[in-house]
């Protein structure tokens, strides 16, 4: 009997042209039945159809329209339960509709004050978190409790502060005063870029700022989190003290999660190299750290012959584990690709306590929905797409037969085995490395815009220091901390990142080994994630045809919108596409909004090479954008230089309030004045080639959502 995989080799040569259709439909469902231990799988991926549904809409939907909804997907579920089929898209439908609710509800419970305009003023706040930055420096999370201007249900819920004065000191958990200036959550620097101000209202930041004085303490530390907080901080200080310098600040980062003190240049090269992941407190230090624990406290007990043979040792190491999982995400700062690590690795171990496979991918998609339900803002960010892309991939390559045939073929392990032994283990970590990097790759694409071409290289050469010398000795240096024996244990640790960080310099160094790449739409990077998805779920022949859509991904990748201008949200740059294709900017500065737009545009080039044009004419008045066949561009810093380019530019970008008698009385094309961007925020202008002008703001893609600040409201 042919496989329901089998259908064209078993019926193609003796079917009909007309019988083909129907017999496809047939063996459709024949593998589709054949894969309902599968479904279930399927479960997050839905979850994250509601979730993204959500983000993408224009207004924020009532809270009792996503209930109501959720509701009737419920019913509709009940009262088709008795027929398989409708049962399943009846799931599929209510797990849209909870992913919708959880975002809806997300968004309505985490919601808190943020500020409308910028104001300095006198701070008496309460420290939640402090971080030292590279030049010495402080960056604080703080409660605030007063603020000049503000009344108390005004005041936002958290804030982050740069401290950048000598000698400042806070302790988690005191209530501290300060001069300090206070920001709105900044908008994006282009309609399309990165939404800081989404990601600050799901963390409950309502301003940003820094402080104008030093710190005083008015109220010693107190409350259920300080001593954590303190705990975390004293590690930190410990680590960075015994190992010193940027060994010291990644090592440190590698335990507490601060990430503060390392250097840029070492984070470039850690980019580079295709290693940085290795700072992101994520699933591999969760199974590094927790793994070493679960296998040292297994291997303690099974040295006692009456334990080992009386007592279920392994699931005492696995209980073990969780609890130091649990503590790992503690002083690490719980962020929220390490809440994501422990609820996975706590899976793990909690199946071990059932006496169920440890990994699998039930396991790993029970993880997806824990993580969807809870935080469903993590859907839109690369942490999470980043992680469950790899361990999703990595899951399914070694289910797949050949694999696992590999995987369990007997092997010795006296000493005249390890030879091959080694070899199979830098192997693993080579196929690892592959196919992580390939689940990854189009992920990192489409939000960094760079590629790490050598990233198997960097990774097959640092990975053996990170899981046998790293984590194994930073785990050593937290059980012997409290006893004061830990100076050995975080020495090694410092010998292990040492190298790690030679490694990444030697791998960056090689020519072309970062490779910026242009901005891809955002319909090509959910083929890919759903081609790779149906591969990876999917366990018969038909998965294959996942490639499909895989490939129109990368065909479209190219496909994102290129505007001919763009100015930044608060007018203080421009950009203009020339005839050449690249951007000519209108500064010379390295400031933010620049390097995000090289970066989406694929553009190695740095800020200042990118202003070294003759067509962009710069000085005190503003800059003037001229090249044969290409509309005149005028970027005026007052009402003076403004009425000389009335007479001579298509296009005006003023940065001043220009009167209206003075914009009916200008001859260019398009004005866009102060006042637009105060509204609107960062524009991209495309102009077509019969000379119509389309334009495009960061307000009008944002929508009406929360986190977005009605400008026209905050007087």
């Amino acid at each position: 009997m042919a496989r329901t995989e089998d259908f064209p080799e078993a019926y193609g040569a003796r079917l009909t042209l007309r019988e083909m259709p129907g017999a496809a439909i047939a063996w459709l469902r024949r593998s589709f039945a054949a894969e309902s231990d599968r479904y279930f799988l399927w479960t997050p991926v839905f979850l994250g159809f509601g979730i993204a549904s959500y983000f993408a809409l224009p207004a924020e939907p009532p809270l009792w329209a996503a209930g109501s909804g959720l509701v009737l997907a419920g019913l509709l579920l009940w009262s088709v339960r008795r027929w398989p089929a409708a049962a399943l898209c009846a799931a599929a439908l209510f797990c849209v509709a909870l992913g919708f609710a959880a975002a809806v509800g997300r968004t309505a419970w985490v919601a808190a004050p943020v500020i409308e305009r910028t104001q300095a003023g006198t701070l008496t706040a309460r420290v939640v978190s402090v971080e030292t930055t590279v030049n010495g420096g402080l960056l604080a999370i703080l409660a605030p409790e007063s603020f000049s201007g503000l009344r108390v249900e005004e005041l936002p819920a958290r804030v982050r502060l740069n401290i950048r004065i000598r000698d400042a000191a806070l302790r988690p958990g005191a209530t501290v005063e300060m001069r300090a200036r206070l920001l709105p959550p900044p908008e994006p620097v282009s309609p399309y870029g990165f939404d800081f101000a989404r990601q600050a209202w799901f963390n409950g930041l309502g301003a940003v700022g820094f402080a104008y004085s030093a710190p005083r303490e008015i109220e010693a530390p107190s409350g259920p989190g300080a001593w954590l907080s303190t705990l975390r901080m004293k590690i930190g200080a410990r680590i960075r003290g015994t190992i010193g310098g940027t060994s010291g600040a990644v090592a440190a980062a590698l335990i507490t999660g601060e990430r503060a003190s390392i250097p840029d240049e070492i984070s470039e090269d850690l980019r580079a190299a295709g290693i940085y992941h290795v700072l992101a407190i994520s699933g591999l230090h969760m199974v590094l750290f927790a793994g070493s624990l679960f296998w040292a406290v297994r291997a303690a007990l099974a040295l006692v012959p009456g334990l080992a043979l009386r007592y279920p040792i392994k699931k005492w190491a696995a209980a073990i584990a969780i609890l130091g999982a649990t503590f790992y995400l503690l002083i690490s700062g719980g962020a929220i690709a390490t809440q994501r690590a422990w609820i996975m690795i706590s899976l793990m171990f909690v199946a071990v306590l059932l006496d169920r496979p440890a990994l699998s991918m039930r396991n790993v998609m029970l993880a997806a929905i824990l993580v969807l339900l809870w935080r469903p803002e993590s859907l839109v960010g690369a942490g999470f797409q980043m992680s469950f892309a790899a361990v999703i991939a990595l899951i399914a390559f070694y289910e797949s037969d050949l694999v696992r045939r590999w995987m369990l073929a007997p092997r010795g392990y006296g000493v005249a085995d390890w030879p091959r032994l080694a070899v199979i283990y830098v192997l693993g970590i080579a196929l690892t490395s592959i196919v992580a990097g390939a689940a990854t790759g189009a992920i990192a694409a489409y939000h960094f815009n760079r590629i790490a071409v050598y990233g198997l290289a960097g990774n097959m050469a640092a990975m053996p220091v990170v899981g046998l010398v790293v984590m194994p000795m930073a785990l050593l240096a937290l059980l012997l901390m409290p006893f004061g024996l830990d100076g050995p244990a975080l020495l090694a640790m410092g010998w292990g990142v040492e190298t790690m960080l030679a490694i990444a310099d030697e791998v960056a160094g090689w020519g072309g080994s970062d490779r910026m790449v242009p901005a891809a739409p955002l319909h090509a990077l959910l083929l890919v994630t759903m081609g790779g998805l149906w591969m990876a779920i999917w366990k018969g022949h038909w998965r294959h045809s996942g490639m499909v859509a895989i490939l129109l991904g990368f065909l479209f990748w190219g496909g994102a919108q290129k505007p001919d201008i763009l100015i930044d949200r608060d007018a203080s740059l421009l950009a203009a596409r020339m005839a050449d294709g690249t951007l000519a900017l209108s500064s010379s500065r390295p400031d933010y909004a620049a390097r995000q737009w090289l970066r989406y545009e694929g553009d190695s080039r740095s800020p200042r090479e990118a202003a070294r044009t003759e067509h962009m004419r710069c000085d005190q008045s503003g800059c003037i954008y001229a090249e044969p066949g290409r509309p005149v561009v005028a970027f005026s810093n007052s009402l003076d230089a403004l009425a000389e380019d009335c007479g001579r530019a298509d296009i005006i970008v003023a940065r001043v309030p220009v009167p209206a008698p003075m914009r009916r009385g200008c001859g260019a094309g398009l004005l866009l004045d102060w006042f637009h961007f105060w509204r609107n925020g960062a524009t991209a202008i495309s102009i077509a080639g019969d000379g119509s002008i389309g334009m495009t703001t960061a307000r009008s893609e944002r929508g009406e959502r929360p986190w977005v600040q009605r400008q026209d409201e905050a007087q």
